[in-house]
Parts: structure tokens; C-alpha cells; sequence
């Protein structure tokens, strides 16, 4: 047999299959722990908030060789908390417990995805999805009172509904009074349908700007549900634009802008009161009672510094002027 022949009859074939014996040797696969959850989503449904905590269990299985270990468990979210085990010992099941707090649960259903880590390589995370809503025991409609706009020194009213889920006896629903004389409300129940209409009165209101506050009714659980009421004090004439700007006038010119006053009901301009560099005019030829248009000109050549003025326009609806800001620049020559 020639030396040729025995190379590639014999030594190179040893080579081949010595190279995959080591090969398949080096990579063989170790044994590991992997994390198989019976489920991958909890759904708790609609969850009764008077009734406390939900408690629902999840199977999880070890199906590797080798011990898996749990390093945590994020919940990702607020209001469920998840415990178990620390370990699980190979081809061995354990159980998760979820608990669920409706109190801090958001009333529409929602869903969040836990986390558990794990120390196995093949599964160093697994995701669980878990889906939730609660039921109130009580609920306001609307859950804000907001009275919007409001002239002063008049009065206003609104009608919520209060709905009671839970088995209480509405009855005994109490309604604590506000720390504001101007602020009143009183409530008219229907046993049959466990609802009862809540009736708030606000006014008459003297100050301008904005008004908030808090009422609360309890209930004979010893909960309670708060009810913000809000409104704005206008004054009876509004003003459009509220500020004048000319930005960068030419030194030459007189350039003009206008406002617009409009009220719910008819008045007459009493008196405008402006600085001798503004001329105010009127523009309005609509006639409308409610709606007066005003010009105003600014004699640029008569001025010697940046425009900071302000117009005062009094009216027959309203005791007190209105301020309207002015501020123009002058370009440099």
C-alpha cells in the first residue's frame, strides 16, 4: 500500500473523527435551570374596593437540571404585590401569590407586567401580565364641580349624582359643612336606587379671580369621598386682546391696534383714560349693545422712550375700570 494511500485511507479519517470526538466532548450542554410559568397573564376581573385585597396563585415550574433561584420579583405597578419562592429545586413546581389592593387600583382596567429574575441562563427573566379594574364603593358624577366663569355678586347652582355600591344604608351619608359661608349644598336621596342627587350652591361671590374648595361627604363606613369645586370671578365686560403690543415701531409713523369689549348684556363706554401718546377712537360700526370696538394710535414721533403704558376703560356694567397694558419699541434710526 503506498504511503499516499495511507494517508487518505486511514490517517486522515482518524484525524476527522478524533477532532469531532473532542468537539462533541467541549460542547456538550450542561445541564440548567429553566423557569416555566403555567400561565402568562392573570386576569383579576373587576375587583369590589370595600372588600379588601385580591389574592390570586400562579404555578411555576422548574424544568432544568439544576436548582433555579429567584433574585426578585418587580410588580410594575403600585398597587399588587407578588411573593414566592427564593429557590426551586429541579423538575419541582412552586407557587407565586399576587395580591391586588382595589383602594389604590384605577377604577377603569388597566394592566401591568411583573418581572420575575432569575439566575438560570436560559430564562433570566419571564414576564407575567396581570389585568385588573376596581369597583368603587361610592362615586360622584361629575367628579369635579366646576362652576367656569361667573360674574360677581351672583349666585349659581349644579346638580351631581352620588351612586353607592357598597351595602351601605344611604341614609346615614352625612355631608360636612364648608369652611365658606358662600359655598352650600344639600343632598335629596332615592333608597330604592341607592343614588342621591347632590345640589351645590355658590354666591354671590365679591372678589375677582379664581375660587376652590372642598367638600366631603361621609359615609357611615368611615370613608369618605372629596368633591373639588371650582369657578372663576369675572369681571362683567371681558377685553380681547388683554395686552397691546406694537413691537418695533418706525419713528415716522402712528401705528394703530384694536380691542374689543364684550359683555352678556347691553352697556355704554363712560369714560377711556389713556397717556397723551395714545388716542383711542371708535371703531365699532355693528352697533351691537353687547360688543364695542375700540382703535387705538400711537403717535410714535411724540415718544422718547420704550412704550410701558396702560388704558383704562370704564363702562356702565362694571364699578371698576378695566386695565389694559400697552408696550411698543422704537426702531433706531
Amino acid at each position: 500500500m503506498s504511503k499516499r494511500t495511507i494517508i487518505t485511507t486511514i490517517i486522515i479519517p482518524i484525524l476527522l473523527i478524533s477532532g469531532l470526538i473532542i468537539f462533541l466532548i467541549n460542547n456538550r450542554q450542561k445541564p440548567t435551570a429553566e423557569l416555566v410559568l403555567a400561565q402568562q397573564q392573570i386576569h383579576f376581573g373587576t375587583l369590589p374596593e370595600w372588600e379588601g385585597p385580591a389574592t390570586r396563585s400562579l404555578t411555576a415550574r422548574n424544568v432544568g437540571k439544576h436548582t433555579l433561584r429567584i433574585h426578585s420579583v418587580y410588580t410594575g405597578c403600585s398597587y399588587a404585590e407578588i411573593t414566592g419562592p427564593e429557590a426551586i429545586r429541579p423538575n419541582a413546581e412552586a407557587t407565586f401569590h399576587i395580591v391586588i389592593n382595589p383602594e389604590t387600583l384605577p377604577a377603569d382596567e388597566t394592566s401591568a407586567t411583573a418581572t420575575i429574575f432569575t439566575d438560570s441562563p436560559t430564562t433570566p427573566n419571564i414576564s407575567l401580565t396581570i389585568i385588573a379594574a376596581a369597583k368603587r364603593f361610592a362615586t360622584l358624577n361629575p367628579d369635579v364641580c366646576a362652576f367656569g366663569n361667573i360674574l360677581p355678586e351672583t349666585k349659581h347652582q349644579k346638580t351631581l349624582t352620588l351612586a353607592v355600591n357598597a351595602p351601605l344604608n344611604i341614609s346615614n351619608i352625612r355631608l360636612l359643612p364648608s369652611n365658606n359661608p358662600k359655598l352650600t349644598w344639600e343632598m335629596t336621596s332615592n333608597a330604592d336606587t341607592d343614588t342621591a342627587l347632590i345640589t351645590i350652591q355658590l354666591g354671590p361671590l365679591k372678589d375677582r379671580g379664581r375660587f376652590s374648595s372642598l367638600l366631603t361627604v361621609a359615609f357611615p363606613n368611615e370613608r369618605t369621598l372629596t368633591l373639588p369645586v371650582t369657578a372663576k370671578t369675572v369681571a362683567p365686560v371681558t377685553v380681547q386682546p388683554e395686552t397691546l403690543f406694537y413691537r418695533a415701531a418706525t419713528p415716522e409713523t402712528q401705528p394703530s391696534l384694536e380691542f374689543t369689549l364684550s359683555a352678556a348684556t347691553p352697556f355704554k363706554v363712560l369714560k377711556v383714560t389713556t397717556p397723551t401718546v395714545l388716542t383711542v377712537t371708535d371703531v365699532d360700526d355693528t352697533s351691537k349693545p353687547v360688543q364695542k370696538r375700540l382703535k387705538v394710535v400711537w403717535n410714535v414721533p411724540n415718544t422718547s422712550t420704550p412704550l410701558r403704558e396702560e388704558i383704562q376703560v370704564l363702562t356702565t356694567a362694571d364699578p371698576f375700570p378695566i386695565h389694559i397694558p400697552v408696550y411698543g419699541f422704537i426702531k433706531n434710526r
